[in-house]
């Protein structure tokens, strides 16, 4: 998998014309080199990606604008772009898992710690968040809602793996620092440490969100929305943009692989990834008023809200 990811796609054609964009961002063709390789079958992680993320969260920050001039049309949580959105996230996520592959070439390869960063964190969690998008979407069909708590148990599974997996792989890194001749920098070594963390331990508060699905279920949610009638429209964009930070986490986490960002600015994306969730409920709260309710102890489930209390 190394030698692919080194070596750079130069076929002509539709491939060809889509590498072109890359060389017209930096005509050094550095980039391209870089990202544009043969590790990616078909580029299909590419395509999915850049319509997830470059066109997904412009739509979210558009319907933001708009909707706050004008409240009488609700933003939208299902329209065919909005499912092929999610299937593009969800494509996406999953074709990242045959090039996850750093220091073992074998897929699902439990000892190849940052690779299981790449396929649970990455992959796991951003399919997480899309799962929790399409519940709230008003699309999620009803055969599903009987295995909603396997599902639960196992997104559950995947969060506190992730989070042991992050904090395995940041002791390892302090430990081989400790037995180099030439150490790291100590500056170095405590951004990582915010990096794998912030990366890690904030994954199980999903957990205190996602348990009002298997455990509120359909009952919970209706009545949600008989007191904050707009009350599936941040949910739904908590998981969808929680999605997407994910899966912009995930990608700065591959430039910095590939050494096109620095650990400063992978750090500074991993930020804006973790916050652009809350920004979008957050405006959302301040556009509706007070048809949503974006405090979890008020709605959660897990408090006691509905038929729980």
């Amino acid at each position: 998998m190394e030698r692919l990811k080194s070596e750079e796609d130069q076929d002509a054609g539709l491939s060809s014309l889509l590498a072109s964009f890359l060389t017209f961002l930096d005509p050094s063709g550095t980039v391209r080199r870089r990202l544009w390789t043969r590790a990616d079958y078909m580029h299909i992680h590419a395509v999915t990606g850049a319509y997830f993320l470059f066109l997904g969260i412009p739509w979210l920050l558009w319907s933001h604008v708009a909707n706050a001039f004008d409240t009488s049309v609700p933003m939208q949580t299902s329209s065919p772009f909005l499912t092929s959105l999610l299937l593009a996230g969800l494509i996406n996520a999953l074709s990242a898992v045959p090039m996850s592959k750093f220091s073992s070439n074998k897929m699902f390869d439990m000892r190849d710690l940052k690779a299981n960063g790449f396929t649970f964190g990455g992959t796991g969690l951003t399919t997480m968040c899309l799962y929790i998008a399409w519940w709230f979407s008003g699309d999620y069909p009803d055969f599903m809602r009987p295995f909603d708590i396997p599902i639960f148990l196992f997104w559950a599974l995947v969060c506190a793996g992730t989070t042991a997996n992050w904090e395995i792989m940041l002791q390892q890194n302090f430990e081989a620092n400790e037995r180099r001749t030439r150490k790291v920098p100590e500056k170095e070594m405590r951004q990582k440490a915010i990096l794998y963390r912030l990366a890690s331990w904030p994954n199980l508060t999903q957990l205190s969100f996602m348990y009002s699905i298997p455990f509120g279920g359909l009952a919970w949610l209706q009545q949600c929305e008989a007191l904050w009638p707009m009350q599936s429209t941040p949910m739904y964009h908590y998981g969808i943009a929680s999605a997407m930070g994910y899966a912009l986490s995930m990608f700065s986490e591959t430039l910095r692989d590939r050494k096109l960002v620095t650990l400063e600015q992978d750090l500074l994306i991993l930020i804006i990834g973790f916050c652009f969730p809350m920004v979008s409920v957050l405006l959302d709260g301040l556009t509706y008023g007070s048809a949503v309710n974006i405090s979890p102890p008020q709605y959660w489930a897990l408090f006691g809200f509905g038929h729980l209390g």
